[in-house]
C-alpha cells in the first residue's frame, strides 16, 4: 500500500486513481497522521464498507432514542436499509 499526503492525492488525483485502479490501496495522512484510505472497488472491500456501515448503524441505534417505528424495524429490515445505500 503507497502512503502519499493529501497534499499529493490532490495534485495529482488522475494518477491516484488510476493506482487504486490497477489494484493498489492508497494510505492518505493530513498534517503526517494517517487520516483515511482509498481502497479499488472489490468483493472484500465491498464487504468491509458492509460490515463498517452496520457496525455504525448498530451505534447509532443502541444511542438513539427508540421510538416506534424503530422498534418495528426487523433484522431483515435493517438488512435491506444496509443493502439500499450501496444500490
Amino acid at each position: 500500500m503507497k502512503t502519499l499526503s493529501s497534499r499529493e492525492v490532490q495534485k495529482n488525483f488522475g494518477s491516484v486513481a488510476d493506482l487504486v485502479t490497477s489494484g493498489e490501496g492508497v494510505s492518505v495522512t493530513r498534517y503526517g497522521r494517517p487520516a483515511f484510505y482509498i481502497l479499488p472497488k472489490s468483493n472484500d472491500t465491498e464487504a468491509f464498507v458492509r460490515r463498517m456501515a452496520s457496525k455504525r448503524l448498530s451505534t447509532m441505534l443502541k444511542t438513539a432514542k427508540p421510538n416506534q417505528a424503530a422498534k418495528a424495524l426487523t433484522q431483515a429490515d435493517v438488512n435491506q436499509l444496509i443493502s439500499d445505500c450501496f444500490a
